[in-house]
């Protein structure tokens, strides 16, 4: 008898996720909490895109990274020239889009982690200023890496993080209330916090509960949700604890 699993993070950033769960007795109740949009009339992104020669290389820490990047580059009629640069992908995910649009990746490892990058940018002695395309509400690990080393880097912001439109969210909470998921994943801080508010009559009491990380399992314990069991970061890290518990 397949099993339900409650997710609320973006579709950019579960693709690969959803397509693994799907190999499984698994129905995905899938309401996306996170929305991103383009910042728009932003001047330091005019900024970049005119002296994109000035960057040694521009580094996509995420799908959702390089999808805006790229919308602003053919934007822009920028396409060419970022094609010049060194395009470094955190994941083969993101590498893979990039090349799709035309755009050569490097992809270093397979782990997707950024002190493997950046091992990697020292290895090629890749050390000169980076661009890193980004949105405003999330907190990256790399461009961190990338200053403790006194590299030069522009955290460029082209969207912002917004939440469902209200009659998305009314959707999401009456197919909720008739339903009853045996897997709830808090991914994110941010994820707990959202599914509060969005959800405030869901039963967390009898799901099993995944959490995301250390950071996320403190929070929940604090919302007095019990977690069943903390992942390692990563989404194939919560795939690894849905598998083993189906």
């Amino acid at each position: 008898m397949s099993k339900s699993v409650l997710l609320t993070a973006a579709p950019e950033d579960t693709e690969v996720f959803r397509d693994k769960l799907e190999e499984k007795p698994v129905s995905v109740l899938h309401y996306p909490l996170e929305r991103y949009e383009a910042l728009e009339d932003n001047g330091d992104i005019l900024d970049a895109l005119e002296n994109l020669e000035e960057y040694e290389n521009i580094i996509h820490g995420s799908k959702r990274n390089a999808q805006f990047w790229v919308d602003c580059l053919q934007e822009f009629n920028k396409m060419e020239e970022a094609r010049n640069q060194l395009n470094l992908a955190l994941n083969q995910h993101t590498a893979d889009f990039l090349e799709e649009q035309g755009i050569p990746a490097v992809h270093p490892h397979s782990e997707g982690k950024a002190i493997n990058l950046l091992e990697f940018m020292l290895r090629i002695k890749r050390i000169g200023k980076t661009l890193y395309p980004c949105g405003d509400k999330t907190a990256e690990d790399l461009p961190a890496l990338l200053r403790e080393l006194d590299m030069e880097v522009n955290e460029l912001v082209l969207f912002t993080l917004e939440g469902p439109e209200e009659n998305k969210l009314e959707e999401y909470r009456k197919d909720l209330a008739t339903h009853q998921p045996e897997f709830v994943i808090f991914h994110s801080r941010r994820s707990v916090n959202r599914m509060l508010a969005a959800f405030p009559n869901a039963n967390f009491d009898d799901p099993y509960i995944i959490s995301g990380d250390q950071a996320v399992t403190d929070k929940l314990e604090k919302e007095d949700i019990t977690v069943d069991e903390q992942a390692e970061g990563s989404w194939s890290s919560i795939f690894e604890i849905i598998k083993e518990e189906l």
